[in-house]
C-alpha cells in the first residue's frame, strides 16, 4: 500500500504551563515539590501504619490503603515531568511518553472514581447497619470490590469522543452512586435523636466528602470547559492542577479523621433498627 506523500506524524508536544514564562520557574518547582513530597510521604506513611497495626485491618482502613496507593501512583504520573518542565523550562514532550502518561493517567482517574464510590458505600453501611457491618463488609466482598475497582479501568484511546464517554461512564456513574449513598447517610444521621450523636456520625463521612467534592468539582470544571479555550485559559489551568497535584494530598486527612473517630468510641446505634 502506498503511503500518501501529504501525511505527517507528531513526534512531540509543547506543553502549555500555569505561565507563559520562557525561564526557569523555581518558586513554582518549589512549591509542587513540596506537595509531591507531602503526598508521597503521606500516603507511605499510612500505608506502613495500616500495614503494622493489626487493630487498622478494617474494611475502611483497607479501601483507606488502596486509595493510598493510587494517590501516589496517580500524582507520580504527572507530577516529575511538571517538576523537570519548571526547573528546566523545556516545555516538550514526545509522542511515546504523551500516549503513556495519558494512559497510566485515565487508567488511575476511573480507578479513583470507583474507590471513592466502594469508600461513600462503606460508610453508608457503617452508619446504617453497624450491628450488620462486619458481616457485610466481610474480607471477600470487600477484596472482591477492590479487585473490581482496578478491574474496571477501561482502556485509553486516543480520540476525543471515547475519552469522553469514558469520563461519562466511569466518571459519573460513581457520582451519581456516591450522591445517592450520601442522600441515605444524611437521611440516617438526622433519624438520631442527639445533636451530638448526629455530629459523631457524620464526622466519619465529613472529609470523604471533602476529597469527592474537590476531586469531582475541579475534575467535571476541567472536562466540561470548552476545547477552544481550554489551553488559553489560565482559570482552568489552575483548576487542572488542582484535580491533579492536590487531591492526592489530602489522603492524610481522611485518615486523621478516620483515626480520630476510631479514638472517640464506636458510632451510635442503628437508627433504622
Amino acid at each position: 500500500m502506498e503511503k500518501s506523500e501529504n501525511q505527517s506524524f507528531v513526534s512531540i508536544f509543547l506543553v502549555v504551563g500555569l505561565s507563559d514564562a520562557e525561564e526557569p520557574q523555581l518558586s513554582l518547582f518549589l512549591v509542587f515539590l513540596c506537595i509531591y513530597l507531602i503526598t508521597v510521604v503521606g500516603n507511605l506513611v499510612i500505608l506502613s501504619v495500616i500495614s503494622a497495626d493489626h487493630r487498622l485491618h478494617t474494611p475502611m482502613y483497607f479501601f483507606l490503603a488502596n486509595l493510598s496507593i493510587i494517590d501516589i501512583i496517580f500524582s507520580s504520573t504527572t507530577v516529575p515531568k511538571l517538576l523537570f518542565i519548571l526547573v528546566t523550562a523545556k516545555k516538550t514532550v514526545s509522542f511515546l511518553d504523551c500516549v503513556t502518561q495519558l494512559s497510566f493517567f485515565q487508567f488511575f482517574v476511573v480507578a479513583e472514581c470507583y474507590l471513592l464510590a466502594i469508600m461513600a458505600y462503606d460508610r453508608y453501611v457503617a452508619i446504617c447497619f453497624p450491628l450488620n457491618y462486619t458481616l457485610i463488609m466481610s474480607r471477600e466482598v470487600r477484596f472482591r470490590m477492590v479487585i473490581a475497582c482496578w478491574l474496571s479501568c477501561s482502556s485509553t484511546k486516543l480520540s476525543e469522543a471515547i475519552f469522553l464517554i469514558v469520563v461519562v461512564v466511569a466518571g459519573m456513574g460513581p457520582l451519581t452512586f456516591i450522591l445517592v449513598t450520601y442522600g441515605r447517610i444524611i437521611g440516617a444521621v438526622m433519624k438520631i435523636s442527639t445533636s451530638k450523636g448526629r455530629v459523631k456520625t457524620f464526622s466519619t463521612c465529613a472529609s470523604h466528602f471533602i476529597v469527592v467534592a474537590l476531586y469531582y468539582g475541579s475534575g467535571i470544571f476541567s472536562y466540561i470547559w470548552p476545547s477552544s479555550t481550554y489551553a488559553m485559559d489560565k482559570d482552568v489551568k489552575v483548576v487542572a492542577v488542582l484535580y491533579t497535584i492536590m487531591t492526592p494530598m489530602l489522603n492524610p486527612i481522611i485518615y486523621r479523621t478516620a483515626r480520630k473517630q476510631d479514638e472517640n468510641g464506636p458510632l451510635e446505634e442503628d437508627p433504622e433498627g
